[in-house]
């Protein structure tokens, strides 16, 4: 798809989370690849903790506490896809089985206030959706022959 094309389906599309979006967002399929650096504009990035939300089929949602690499520079989050899956895994291995290894998508993240207030009681989603801030843009990127500075 066109970046024109994407640009229109983003503004068609209503948000989700009634707050302001925020970041940009990368979920990385690479097991090899952990960003220490932006995939973007090559600077270094930092680490940050937040509560990524993410929706698993079917209509589960959970608030996962995760450290994520962070590109000031871009504001863009990075999160490793093998690192979600495998704490989804075990989590759920637990509390429901048999939802382990559904589909799912990264929403957005929360503030760490409503996160906390989401650990001690149970919320509705129309709860959750109140608190949570959208990804401004989810992005891909397409590995060249070798990743690596220039």
């Amino acid at each position: 798809m066109s970046a024109e094309r994407r640009a229109r389906a983003r503004k068609s599309t209503p948000p989700l989370g009634k707050q302001p979006p925020r970041s940009r967002f990368f979920l990385n399929p690479y097991t090899d690849v952990r960003f220490t650096t932006c995939p973007q504009c090559r600077g270094k990035t930092s680490q940050r903790k937040l509560p990524l939300v993410i929706h698993i089929e079917p209509l589960q949602l959970v608030a996962l506490n995760k450290t994520c690499r962070y590109c000031p520079r871009c504001d863009l989050l990075i999160a490793h896809q093998d690192e979600l899956e495998a704490w989804l895994a075990a989590f759920f291995t637990d509390h429901r089985p048999e939802i382990v290894g559904n589909d799912y998508l990264v929403l957005g993240t929360e503030d760490r206030a409503d996160w906390l207030h989401g650990v001690n009681t149970q919320r509705s989603p129309q709860e959750a959706f109140e608190c949570l801030h959208d990804f401004r843009d989810v992005i891909a990127f397409t590995p060249p022959q070798r990743w690596g500075p220039a």
